[in-house]
């Protein structure tokens, strides 16, 4: 399965395309260019096309009427409403698959049409039918640990995207009690008291564990990230929400009638990891520590087949993204044409994926230095006067 995706006059994202979405996508840029819009409208798009498989899975198993509609009123969240329900706004993403068969979801003129080899209204074969999770990781996740502290006085919402990152949060702490957070040499466990859960970070033989939300900023932003992808890659049954998505939608339509041409546990499935601003409240050091650290995670030691996508403004990462890629030992699942990155600039993307003279693949970040080198001229200039 391959996906590819275009986008027209959505916000500040112009003209945007990109002819395959790697299981691996870093979108580095400045401030208000579109980094998070363009990871928000791809998310969309893929739960758009999860539930015309669950759809078309459940009326080859012989259900009539169909269990839901693709209505964008009722799938835009928060922004994509107000930036996408607007005339000349254009969206084509796109699903290849090995038999040949391509799905086309489209957004234009305010309406959502999905087509089957250019015909709408058809169908996919069980053969092509994959499921997936979407998870998304939103930049507030660092409110989670005092969100969760005082929910009984809390009230409101902080939008769409927060709670998304809250109900993966606390689902990935139910099954994960504790993990090691290898890259600060520290852990993250769960207590339960009176019901009630305590998340409480500690660094063995250096401090006692305290509570998340005393922690530093930096691990209150981190701590959410590393158990959503590690519950995911390690935890995370396949097999069970496969199951609550068909009974779901059987019980909404009073039938438990069905017939099963291919079992559940035959059909392709992958976890998509979306992440806000994985730098927030970190060192540099740390935070190539982390990239390596959520590599490691989502493409080394996964019993899950995944995908990352980063939102980042951080050189940084993007530069650390050089050092994953040409290690030794890096995951089959993550060889260089297995990464992408892309700036955004000017409502556009420009593609940093370059070869040496050597053929080796690597990230350019030579013009992600260039704010670096402004200011050390401005200072140069200032100490000659």
């Amino acid at each position: 399965m391959q996906e590819s995706i275009k986008i027209l006059n959505a916000g500040p994202l112009r003209s945007i395309e990109i002819p395959e979405l790697k299981p691996f996508t870093v979108l580095i840029g400045p401030s208000g260019t579109g980094k998070s819009m363009l990871m928000k409208i791809i998310i969309l798009m893929r739960y758009v096309f999860k539930l015309y498989c669950v759809r078309s899975y459940l009326k080859n198993a012989g259900l009539k009427r169909s269990p839901f509609r693709l209505q964008a009123d009722n799938l835009f969240r928060d922004d994509l409403k107000s930036t996408l329900l607007k005339q000349g706004v254009e969206i084509i993403y796109t699903v290849r698959f090995s038999s040949g068969n391509v799905i086309a979801i489209e957004f234009k003129g305010k309406k959502l049409i999905v087509k089957l080899n250019g015909k709408e209204n058809k169908d996919i074969s069980d053969d092509d039918i994959h499921f997936s999770k979407e998870s998304w990781i939103s930049e507030t996740r660092n409110v989670i640990p005092s969100w969760i502290a005082n929910s009984a006085n809390v009230k409101g919402s902080l939008g769409f995207y927060f709670h998304e990152t809250l109900s993966d949060f606390s689902e990935a702490t139910k099954n994960l009690r504790s993990l090691d957070l290898s890259f600060l040499n520290a852990r993250i466990t769960v207590d339960s008291r009176n019901g009630v859960p305590r998340y409480l970070f500690e660094i063995p033989q250096t401090h006692a564990p305290i509570e998340l939300r005393h922690a530093s900023s930096g691990i209150q932003t981190v701590a959410p990230l590393a158990l959503i992808t590690s519950y995911f890659a390690n935890q995370f049954s396949f097999k069970d929400a496969k199951w609550r998505s068909i009974m779901r939608y059987l019980y909404e339509n009073n039938n438990i009638t069905f017939n099963l041409k291919k079992e559940l546990s035959e059909v392709p499935s992958v976890i998509n990891v979306h992440i806000e601003e994985p730098e927030l409240s970190l060192d540099p050091m740390t935070q190539v520590k982390m990239v390596d650290y959520l590599v490691d995670t989502a493409f080394n030691r996964a019993t899950n087949l995944m995908t990352l996508m980063f939102a980042t403004h951080s050189p940084y990462i993007a530069n650390a993204l050089n050092l994953v890629i040409n290690r030794q030992g890096v995951p089959a699942s993550l060889k260089p044409e297995k990464l992408a990155v892309y700036k955004i600039y000017q409502g556009t993307l420009v593609n940093l994926m370059s070869r040496t003279a050597s053929g080796r693949t690597i990230v350019n970040t030579a013009d992600l230095t260039a704010p670096m080198e402004a200011i050390l001229n401005d200072y140069n200039q200032l100490i000659s006067l």
